[in-house]
């Protein structure tokens, strides 16, 4: 079935993700992104009056896309540990699926740090949020290390995943493991030992609760 045409609007959102991804908030052009559209600059401005308002709106795209994979995956009436393993699973599709998001939101992590304390709305933070709850109940329930924070795991779960992804092909040069071959095979791999590293699985003995 053929998709649906995209109406301009999103026509400029979907340039402008790939655009932001590319180059960062500093470094892309609303002219470019025009250009790249096909509807001038005034026509650019006339949905979006600013590179702000550009940007914002291409990050709460990819936070509700986040969120609604969440909704979808990580369902409340899955056993948790079910839940701890599509939490996991759902950042490795949704890196493979949207390449230019997953590099957005890596830059956006590593670019904000000024932006970050004047900002007045923070799309991605109900995704954060919403995944820190998960980590701190697979605590409670002695299914995740607890020698840790549950926003060390978090900082361990996005980082190991965003930083696997793009060590690849220098690695695959590296090194002669043949799962560095193929992306999808050295991504499911990683997702597999990160599950490992962060659990408590029977019958090791859980690392001892911090102090």
């Amino acid at each position: 079935m053929p998709h649906k045409p995209l109406s301009r609007k999103e026509l400029i959102l979907d340039r402008a993700e790939q655009h932001f991804s590319d180059h960062g908030f500093q470094g892309a052009s609303l002219s470019a992104i025009a250009r790249d559209c096909q509807v001038g600059n005034p026509g650019l401005l006339h949905h979006f009056p600013s590179k702000q308002a550009l940007y914002r709106a291409v990050l709460e795209t990819q936070a509700k896309e986040l969120m609604e994979r969440m909704a979808q995956g990580v369902r409340p009436g899955d056993g948790l540990q079910q839940r701890l393993q599509a939490f996991v699973m759902l950042q490795l599709a949704w890196m493979q699926a949207r390449p230019a998001g997953f590099k957005l939101i890596t830059r956006e992590l590593l670019d904000n740090s000024e932006r970050i304390e004047q900002a007045q709305f923070r799309p991605l933070e109900a995704f954060l949020r919403q995944s820190l709850t998960l980590l701190e109940e697979g605590q409670a329930a002695h299914l995740l290390r607890q020698d840790l924070s549950a926003l060390a795991l978090l900082t361990i779960v996005l980082g190991s995943l965003n930083y696997a992804q793009m060590v690849r092909p220098t690695f695959s040069k590296a090194f002669a493991d043949p799962a560095l071959k193929l992306d999808s095979q050295w991504m499911q791999g990683m997702a597999s030992d990160l599950l490992r590293l962060i659990s408590c699985v029977p019958p090791a003995p859980c690392p001892a609760t911090r102090d």
